[in-house]
């Protein structure tokens, strides 16, 4: 049982690193309830600052006749967004790590209500 604790525990911190939260998905501890709970915020975190980033490249193609303006926005832009997710990273990360399911700000409800959605097309068929 304790192994099977710190598979849940490294799978659920690992869950907020970019892309790696699918590697949840596809684990045979997937309908551990914790290890559920960080998968779909680990997502919904990468999905919600992948958006923020291309949006971060549209202001850039957007600026680019301005270039000393659009040097200074984007850079300043860019490393908004990155400590931003680096904090929240972080703190996923430390929840995960102490069997925690805490929100993140700005991505926790957005995970649950899509993990209801989810779950209610699943138990529909």
């Amino acid at each position: 049982m304790e192994e099977s604790n710190g598979n849940i525990k490294f799978l659920s911190a690992i869950s907020y690193i970019g892309i790696l939260f699918v590697i949840g998905h596809f684990a045979v501890e997937k309908n551990n309830p914790d290890l559920r709970f960080h998968t779909y915020q680990g997502g919904v975190l990468f999905a919600f600052f992948t958006v923020l980033y291309f949006i971060d490249f549209l202001v850039y193609l957007l600026l680019s006749f301005i270039p000393s303006f659009q040097l200074v926005i984007c850079t300043l832009l860019t490393v908004g967004i990155s400590v931003a997710y680096i904090i929240l990273t972080a703190m996923g990360i430390g929840y995960a790590i102490s069997f925690k399911q805490r929100f993140l700000p700005f991505v926790g409800s957005a995970a649950v209500s899509l993990r209801r959605k989810l779950d209610g097309k699943h138990s529909d068929k």
